[in-house]
């Protein structure tokens, strides 16, 4: 699974680009086709051996990630974008999405049930999952315990990561002007998170029902090894303004 060689410079020129500040958009869609992803980023992930297999994996592609462009007109996405974006807290952050990424369908009233409580096996995760985040965690910005991600800080990512893999699938909804927000978040902490280290952060949509989406996702290892997982409760409605 890991490979010995750095593959910095066999990055595909569709995914690379600079980097920019940007403005704030109407919607989310308007937001991908007009920012550039991360050049800064994707060149550090790419000198991460055991990172190539997905960034050559041609059912994914890069995306710009919106909470970590700082809106030039108000504070949101302030704490991904400003505060947790220096070399001892999160230096470099990119997101995969998966190309034949398309609208998930509504399932039957009653369809949803989510976690009562600490599961003993973590979630089978699909072999394509919506999205794939990776993070670089510093230290000791990130810090609870000395070298360990604050528990805290990794509920955050999971909230951030599943809320962005939310918005990219009401983003390509029919219906225009839809948000979501969090309604719940069930965090389970299976190994410690270290710091420094890179991870990946692996999202999905599981059921769609009317207003509410269920979405999953895991922080994991090098060796694939499920550290911190999440179930989300997302409920949409019309946005009165912008994104």
């Amino acid at each position: 699974m890991i490979g010995k060689q750095s593959h910095k410079g066999n990055l595909p020129n569709k995914m690379r680009a600079s980097g920019a500040k940007g403005g704030r958009l109407d919607n989310l869609q308007q937001f991908l086709e007009t920012h550039p992803t991360s050049i800064q980023a994707l060149d550090h992930f790419a000198a991460i051996p055991w990172i190539n297999k997905f960034l050559t994996n041609p059912a994914y592609k890069a995306i710009p990630t919106y909470g970590r462009v700082r809106k030039s007109d108000n504070t949101e996405d302030w704490f991904f974008a400003q505060t947790t974006n220096s070399p001892t807290t999160i230096p470099h952050f990119l997101t995969l999405q998966r190309k034949d990424f398309c609208p998930l369908p509504e399932s039957p009233r009653g369809t949803i049930s989510l976690s009562a409580g600490p599961r003993t096996t973590p979630y089978r995760a699909p072999e394509y999952p919506d999205c794939i985040t990776f993070l670089d965690l510093g230290s000791p910005g990130l810090d609870g315990h000395s070298g360990i991600l604050h528990g805290g800080m990794a509920g955050a990512i999971l909230d951030e990561t599943l809320g962005l893999t939310v918005s990219l699938h009401l983003a390509s909804h029919p219906k225009r002007g839809l948000s979501g927000m969090t309604a719940s978040l069930h965090v389970t902490y299976r190994a410690p998170v270290l710091t420094p280290s890179t991870v990946v952060v692996r999202t999905w949509v599981e059921v769609r029902e009317g207003r509410k989406w269920v979405c999953r996702g895991q922080i994991v290892d090098g060796d694939d090894v499920v550290l911190t997982e999440g179930e989300a409760l997302f409920v949409t409605g019309v946005q009165s303004a912008t994104l």
